[in-house]
């Protein structure tokens, strides 16, 4: 994560790096710590060894996330949390790889092993996954503390997190805690030190009985040179994020690295840090996979990570050492241009006559691009910790007219002002898009409306969650959540305008290619959870290095136009349409597709929306409640009475039976193939479905069931059989919540829709299906089948019938089928499987 290596180089050298402090419970001083929101995500789930492969335990998930943040209020601590918005373009190569490792090519080795292999606890620790809901239940849990409690704040970045946090500790005098070594790059104010959250000790006190006995000093203990040492847990020290359990008074060990120390550490100044990291190779620096990667260019293959990140240090070490003996000049523009091109040319491990025209020029901007991400923007304020955030009312760090995050939602108010002709109707068309900029900046402040959105609005993308499903089959993302978000991004246009895609993500098939290019040059890239950007706070020695890049590339920026425009239901036809391009599975790897975006005024015409009027339009977040409610059911064709008169906590579970039975539906007709038939779904599984997600508080509870030996998570698959078929049920569900929760986002009515992911249980839900939904019908609310199956009568598959064929042996009934079964399971693959299908 962040610069490749640096967390192993600082694991290494943490007796000279690292500073240790401590935080007992019975300390009155408060101190701040700003979290980085997905890497405590990514490590709680993976510490807690709660189940994965069925989808995720929300339930107890959420309970860890309560858990662990009241034991950091304990022991005194005021909690930031810090989650991510949209991502860089430059990124969007990381990005890409980092799901194809760890998604896609983790699904195919799932769905390529055997069913017994795949079920074991080793195989499902090493194709782990994080389940695609376990923010929303993190989030909720945040909020359920934080409705009680005062020490605890849950911000959004405007765009990259990283940044954001340091600069956020930067004010508040904090700790960063995460996973990401970014966070010891970045520097800000009075940042106070990067924290990892894997380095966490739980001191907790000793009994009083638990003495030497030698307080009298009458008799003392004799201990014998091999007597085994007692475990950490017996000395009540838990290491990583969880507390212990039922133990009070305790003290937290962290240990802190500062980017001052660091800096020390190779002798240069801390402003080089980012030039270090660009260096080494962060997410940023091998963003053009058109060309070899940067870091093959620089080390010899036998390097390990941590010598790479020395031999960095000692070149840059040298360079200034040597500058600094002939001319006393402080760094400007030409001296830092110098520093980058003399650095490249003592790193590069062959002689540059042997490469090609202009290459060492692409790689020098490549790593000025890749350092001048983590640029922080310097506090000109005097005033420093809580006092000294939200200086405006729609950002805690910047003023209204230097954040970043007002321009995403500014695209159709940019292209209004630049229209010449005003009149009545240009006022009131203003007047519609400020009230829109101002509800979707309160509502992405406020966590209401979702980061994964905001990609849409920055770079014209959009990165569908992606989990464990079948890889011969269709990606749900493209089946189940497409047809919802071509009206997503529809009334974005008409809202507030969406941005002309990235000059890079324009030509599929080339971006395809150099992202394929890229995973097989790049063979040193560390693919994991993290996060991005970084910057400074003092006399940056690399902010000169803006204007320098800006005169490199001013043709091409000068080349490029703006992108936004009115929706066609308000005014001319734009130039072109816009499109969002998707990264979505197909095959075996995530690729690019590129999504048309349609006219909402035209789809709810051929929609056939009765409400719908060209005369005095208004975007659709800016009409009435019932008005948003009405067309948010009529995009997902659920606009029946029944279903209207089900209370909030019922409508998501129908609302999402409906549209994934639907859909399956659609599929069977369109194709009517045997295997589009056998996607449909059952009406045990929809019952099943259905008391997964009404049966509240009845979910297993994994904090209190002992995990097994030896690898031992709770994996679950002694009880409930991991089932193909379950899986790609729950595939197609995970994604019509996340798909409709976004829908219900835009529109301003996810309050009435609310999504409940803290209540869900994965393995519940599996556990239904397996007993083939018997009996589930009789627990269900009253009204909630009949609302879900309106319509719908026909969509659904008939039940397969298992028959179970008899035989008697010495007069006894045995049953063959079982029998059969096992005889295919050890015969599968040979040529005795073939007598065992003929039943000979």
């Amino acid at each position: 994560m962040g610069v490749h290596g640096l967390t192993t180089y600082l694991r290494e050298n943490q007796r000279i790096l690292a500073k240790a402090i401590e935080f007992p419970s019975s300390s009155t001083d408060v101190t701040s710590i700003v979290v980085d929101g997905w890497s405590f995500i990514y490590e709680l789930y993976e510490e807690s060894k709660l189940p994965w492969v069925y989808g995720g335990e929300y339930k107890a998930f959420s309970a860890c996330v309560e858990g662990v943040v009241k034991a950091w209020m304990a022991v005194g601590l005021r909690v930031y949390f810090v989650f991510d918005g949209s991502a860089p373009e430059l990124k969007i190569p990381t990005l890409i790889s980092r799901l194809n490792h760890s998604i896609v090519e983790r699904s195919l080795l799932f769905f390529r092993t055997s069913e017994t292999s795949r079920s074991t606890p080793r195989f499902l620790h090493e194709t782990r996954m994080i389940p695609p809901l376990a923010y929303h239940a993190c989030l909720h849990a945040l909020r359920e503390v934080a409705s009680s409690a005062d020490t605890l704040e849950v911000h959004f970045a405007d765009e990259e997190g990283d940044p954001y946090a340091v600069e956020l500790a930067g004010r508040l005098g904090a700790f960063v805690v995460g996973n990401d070594s970014d966070f010891v790059i970045l520097n800000s104010g009075k940042y106070a030190g990067y924290i990892q959250l894997d380095d966490m000790l739980w001191a907790a006190p000793k009994s009083v009985g638990a003495g030497s006995g030698d307080e009298d000093g009458e008799f003392r203990i004799v201990k014998k040179a091999k007597t085994k040492k007692k475990s950490a847990a017996q000395q009540g020290i838990h290491r990583g994020l969880i507390p212990p359990e039922h133990s009070t008074d305790l003290t937290l060990s962290v240990s802190v690295y500062t980017p001052a120390v660091l800096a020390s550490h190779f002798k240069i100044p801390v402003t080089l840090l980012p030039l270090l990291g660009a260096l080494v190779g962060n997410d940023f620096s091998n963003q053009s996979s058109t060309q070899r990667n940067v870091q093959s260019l620089f080390f010899e293959r036998q390097l390990t990570l941590s010598q790479r990140i020395s031999r960095v240090g000692s070149t840059l070490n040298t360079i200034l050492s040597a500058a600094t003996q002939k001319r006393k000049a402080r760094h400007q523009v030409g001296s830092v241009m110098d520093l980058i091109d003399r650095s490249v040319h003592a790193l590069l491990i062959r002689p540059p006559s042997t490469m090609a025209s202009g290459e060492i020029d692409a790689i020098v901007d490549r790593i000025v691009n890749a350092a001048l991400q983590y640029a922080i923007d310097k506090y000109d304020g005097d005033t420093f910790g809580p006092d000294g955030l939200w200086p405006s009312k729609i950002c805690a760090l910047h003023r209204a007219e230097t954040c970043r995050l007002p321009g995403l939602f500014s695209h159709a108010l940019l292209l209004s002002t630049d229209n010449e002709a005003a009149d009545d109707n240009t006022v009131e068309h203003d007047t519609q898009l400020l009230q829109l900029h101002s509800l979707y900046i309160t509502a992405y402040r406020s966590g209401h409306l979702q980061p994964k959105l905001m990609d849409i609005l920055n770079t014209g993308t959009f990165w569908p969650r992606l989990f464990l499903e079948n890889p011969d089959a269709e990606n749900v993302a493209r089946s189940i959540g497409r047809p919802i978000r071509e009206w997503i991004f529809a009334i974005l246009e008409d809202a507030v305008g969406l941005p002309e895609a990235p000059e890079a993500t324009r030509d599929p098939e080339v971006r395809q290619s150099d992202t394929s290019q890229m995973d097989e040059d790049d063979e040193d890239e560390l693919i994991d959870v993290v996060e991005e950007d970084d910057e400074d706070d003092e006399a940056d020695l690399l902010a000169p290095l803006r204007g320098e890049l800006q005169k490199l590339h001013a043709p091409d920026e000068e080349s490029e136009t703006p992108a936004s425009a009115i929706s066609q239901s308000r005014s001319h036809l734009p130039l072109r349409p816009k499109c969002v391009t998707e990264y979505v599975r197909r095959g075996t790897r995530v690729a690019p597709e590129s999504v048309t975006v349609p006219d909402i005024s035209r789809l709810l015409v051929s929609s056939a929306f009765h409400g719908n009027s060209q005369e005095n339009w208004a975007p659709l977040p800016l009409r009435s409640a019932s008005e948003r409610m009405s067309v948010f059911l009529h995009i997902l064709h659920s606009s029946t009475v029944a279903l209207e008169e089900l209370p909030s906590e019922q409508l998501m579970c129908a609302l999402v039976l409906r549209w994934v039975v639907r859909v399956m539906h659609l599929r069977a007709i369109e194709s009517s193939s045997k295997e589009r038939e056998k996607e449909k779904w059952t009406k045990s599984e929809a019952c099943a479905f259905l008391a997964f997600y009404t049966s509240d508080g009845h979910s297993l509870d994994f904090r209190t069931m002992p995990a097994s030996a030896g690898s031992g998570p709770n994996a679950g698959s002694e009880t409930t059989p991991i089932s193909s078929r379950s899986i790609q049920l729950m595939a197609q569900v995970l994604m019509a919540i996340e798909s409709i929760h976004h829908l219900s986002q835009v529109l301003s009515v996810s309050e009435r829709v609310p999504v409940h992911v803290h209540t869900l249980s994965g393995q519940t839900f599996h556990m239904f299906l397996a007993q083939k939904g018997s009996n589930c019908r009789d627990t269900l609310p009253v009204g909630l089948w009949d609302a879900c199956t309106e319509g719908l009568g026909d969509a659904f598959a008939e039940e397969c019938l298992v028959r179970v064929k008899k035989s008697k042996i010495n007069g006894k009934s045995i049953e063959r089928t079982s029998a059969r079964k096992a005889m295919r399971v050890g015969a599968a693959g040979s040529q005795f499987g073939l007598l065992v299908d003929l039943q000979v």
